[in-house]
C-alpha cells in the first residue's frame, strides 16, 4: 500500500489493494445483522440491548491490544470514512439508497443459500433462492425487494454460524484494525464466505471491473447500514468499547441459535412454502444449564 501512495504502483493493482482493504469494513455489519424482527424500527437497536441485557461471556484475553486497535479504527472512521457516509446520506434521494441497499443486498442470497444448505434449513435455502429469482427478474436486477412484498423476508446466514451450528466454539474476541468486532470462529467463517461466495465465482471477483465495482459498492453500503450505530456509540454510552463488544456477543449468540432452529426468526420462516424436508438440527454441545 505505501507504494501505491508514493506512485511506484499501478493504477488497477492500487485500486485491488484500496478494494481489498476497504472490503475489511464489511465485518462492522454483524453488529447490525439480525432477524428481521429485530430490524423493525420500533425494536430496540443491538447498541441499547446490549446496555440492558445480560450478555453472554465473551472471553478476551487481549483487552488491552483490541482496546488500543479500537481506539484507532475509530479515529480513522471519523477523519476518513464517516464523512462520505454522511454526505451520501445527506445527498442522494433515499429512494437511491433504497435501492441500491436492496440490489447489494440480493446479490448476497446465493451465499445465504449455500449457508442454509450446509446447515441443513432446506426450507430456509429456498426461500433465499426465490428471493434471489424474484427480485433479480421482478425486481429489476434486485433495486426492487419484491420479494419481501410477497411474503418471503429475508434473513441473514453465514459461514460462523454454520460452524457455530455443529459445535464450533467463538474462541476469543478480536478487534481488527478498521474492520470490526470479530472473534477466531467467525473471522474465519468471513473469510469463507469471501472465497466461496457464489457470485465472486460469477463474477470472477477483483481480475473484472463488476467485480471491483460490487466489493466497493458492497463495502460503501455495509459502512451505511452502520452509521447510526456508531454515532450513537460514543454519544450514549460511558465505555464504547464494552458496549460494542457485548453488542456482538449478544448478536452472534443470537445467529447461532437461529442457525440451530432455536430463534423466533428461524421459526418464522417455517411459515413459508415447504421448499424441501428439514434436516434435524445437530445436537448443540455446550452442557446444559
Amino acid at each position: 500500500m505505501a507504494r501505491c501512495l508514493s506512485g511506484e504502483r499501478s493504477a488497477p493493482l492500487c485500486r485491488k489493494y484500496a478494494v481489498a482493504l476497504g472490503r475489511l469494513i464489511v465485518l462492522f455489519s454483524a453488529l447490525t445483522a439480525g432477524s428481521p424482527a429485530l430490524a423493525q424500527s420500533d425494536a430496540p437497536t443491538p447498541l441499547k440491548r446490549a446496555a440492558t441485557q445480560t450478555a453472554p461471556q465473551v472471553s478476551d484475553p487481549w483487552e488491552k491490544t483490541n482496546r488500543s486497535l479500537y481506539r484507532f479504527s475509530m479515529r480513522v472512521d471519523h477523519a476518513a470514512i464517516a464523512p462520505v457516509v454522511h454526505t451520501y446520506r445527506n445527498v442522494f434521494p433515499m429512494v437511491l439508497q433504497t435501492a441500491v441497499k436492496h440490489a447489494i443486498d440480493n446479490l448476497d442470497e446465493p451465499r445465504i443459500a449455500a449457508n442454509d444448505v450446509l446447515q441443513g434449513h432446506l426450507k430456509r435455502a429456498g426461500a433465499s433462492s426465490l428471493r434471489f429469482i424474484l427480485n433479480s427478474t421482478y425486481g429489476l436486477a434486485g433495486f426492487v425487494d419484491v420479494a419481501s412484498q410477497s411474503g418471503i423476508p429475508r434473513h441473514e446466514s453465514d459461514f460462523g454460524q454454520t460452524l457455530g451450528r455443529y459445535g464450533v466454539g467463538a474462541g476469543p474476541y478480536v478487534f481488527v484494525p478498521l474492520v470490526g468486532p470479530n472473534n477466531v470462529r467467525d473471522g474465519l467463517g468471513r473469510i469463507i464466505d469471501a472465497v466461496g461466495d457464489p457470485v465472486g465465482w460469477v463474477a470472477g471477483g477483483l481480475n473484472t471491473t463488476f467485480g471491483q465495482v460490487h466489493d466497493g459498492v458492497y463495502v460503501f453500503q455495509a459502512r451505511v447500514d452502520i452509521d447510526d450505530e456508531l454515532l450513537g456509540l460514543d454519544r450514549d454510552f460511558t465505555d464504547p468499547y464494552a458496549t460494542l463488544r457485548s453488542a456482538y456477543g449478544q448478536n452472534r449468540a443470537y445467529k447461532i441459535e437461529e442457525a440451530r432452529g432455536l430463534s423466533p426468526a428461524a421459526a418464522a420462516v417455517d411459515k413459508l412454502p415447504d421448499f424441501g424436508p428439514e434436516i434435524a438440527p445437530a445436537p448443540a454441545l455446550d452442557p446444559p444449564h
